[in-house]
């Protein structure tokens, strides 16, 4: 094999000529992106640490082909004040089958449990909270 002569090298120069970006430049915005991500990861999980409300099902029981007994335990950082938490029955299809919106009134205490029957119109084979949130 030979070795790459003049003419070579400036067939392949013209063939792929240099970026018109500097490199520096490149350097810097990867940095700054870099930056700006983990402010948000770093604000993201400070914010979402603590939320106002929480809450998860503990337990349920598939009652009838229209109606779900359900368990959950709720706990708010300022138990007074008031909050609604959403909770969806599902089908063995994952259709939404029933809805119940808990409404969480003031209270002396952080954590709770609550006992709620929700009404479907097709057999529920789960519950899940969709959200819950602050009044």
């Amino acid at each position: 094999m030979s070795s790459p002569t003049e003419t070579d090298a400036e067939r392949i120069a013209r063939r792929y000529p240099p970026s018109r970006t500097p490199r520096w430049l490149w350097l810097a915005g990867v940095a700054l992106l870099a930056i700006l991500a983990g402010v948000w990861l770093v604000w993201s999980a400070l914010y979402n640490a603590n939320p106002p409300v929480s809450a998860r099902v503990v337990s349920f029981t598939v009652t009838s082909d229209q109606t779900v007994d359900v368990r959950l335990t709720t706990q708010r950082p300022d138990p007074q004040r008031p909050a609604v938490c959403t909770l969806t029955a599902q089908a063995v299809t994952y259709d939404t089958v029933g809805q119940f919106a808990l409404e969480l009134p003031p209270s002396d205490q952080k954590l709770e449990d609550h006992d709620v029957t929700i009404r479907t119109f097709k057999r529920a084979t789960s519950v899940k909270i969709e959200n819950c949130t602050p009044r």
